[in-house]
């Protein structure tokens, strides 16, 4: 079995953007606050904005989340195709000596999960993957991320 992480913790979009609803909402639930000490589990409230590096028609493609009225998720393809970027970036970044996080192969392994478990399609990935407006180095990196998925799906 392909280990992956197991994460206890959501990003939440607000849409319309509302900043300081994301700041009180960080302040209760967010990464070590008073939900997250009692449950284990926390929130990351980001701004809206994140959603530019999204594919295109992410929204038609919204998963809505079984037993809450109006909270959604991203479609597994979409998701994938932003920890690609993540990764790639992440790399990037810490190669021109711009500091970042080490990302690990979290990411990788998670997306290759989802492709073993028939949660989605290479072939779709592929096609969404390139359908990004990235800038050339950043294509080349996300490259590189996709061969090593390919070779542990």
């Amino acid at each position: 079995m392909l280990g992956t992480a197991v994460t206890l913790d959501a990003d939440f979009f607000i849409d319309p953007d509302d900043q300081t609803l994301r700041e009180k909402l960080e302040a209760n639930f967010g990464e070590n606050h008073a939900f997250h000490n009692a449950t284990g589990h926390y929130g990351d409230f980001v701004d809206l904005r994140l959603s530019e590096s999204f594919p295109e028609g992410w929204r038609e493609r919204l998963v809505p989340m079984q037993g809450f009225d109006n909270v959604f998720a991203l479609e597994p393809v979409d998701m994938a195709v932003t920890k690609i970027a993540a990764t790639a970036r992440s790399r990037l970044w810490r190669r021109l000596g711009r500091g970042g996080v080490e990302r690990g192969m979290k990411d990788i392994n998670t997306i290759v999960a989802l492709l073993k478990g028939g949660r989605m399609s290479l072939d779709t990935l592929k096609k969404r993957l390139d359908g990004m407006d990235y800038e050339p180095s950043l294509i080349v990196e996300c490259s590189q991320v996709m061969r090593e998925i390919e070779a542990l799906v």
